[in-house]
């Protein structure tokens, strides 16, 4: 996935970032441009506000298929309830619309459960090298 394929992106800053200068941990954006080889995603939030974030610091929902098979393979681990949920989130995600796709992550964001089952970080999802990272001398999550 190159950089213009994650613009328009929806992600969840993770809630448990410790350094988030612009404070948005556990909400949604939409990336506006990735610099994958630096390690640079802004994203954008209501209201105009811009926040620079390495890959790590945010959440990406898994693929629908991913999640469906998720659900399936963990139901005796699952509550009815967050069951049901991860297959509309999958449901969700097959839809064209770009409201659909929010209400996919909004529904994984506020459930720390479904959250762990059907979103992944950026950066596990773009298959950044550990390594890469380490040189820009990041520890940890981190926003910019």
């Amino acid at each position: 996935m190159n950089h213009e394929e994650l613009n328009g992106t929806y992600v969840l800053v993770n809630p448990g970032l410790s350094n988030d200068p612009v404070k948005r941990q556990g909400q949604i954006g939409m990336i506006t441009y990735a610099d994958t080889l630096n390690d640079d995603v802004y994203v954008s939030f209501e209201k105009g506000q811009q926040g620079l974030y390495s890959s790590d610091a945010l959440l990406v929902m898994k693929k629908s298929n991913d999640v469906y098979q998720e659900a399936f393979q963990n139901v005796k681990l699952l509550d009815t309830a967050d069951f049901k949920q991860m297959v509309q989130i999958s449901f969700l995600q097959q839809s064209a619309s770009r409201q659909d796709a929010r209400s996919a992550i909004e529904m994984a964001a506020v459930n720390p459960v479904i959250r762990s089952f059907t979103m992944v970080s950026l950066k596990d999802q773009l298959g950044i090298a550990q390594n890469q990272a380490e040189s820009y001398h990041h520890s940890g999550s981190i926003g910019r």
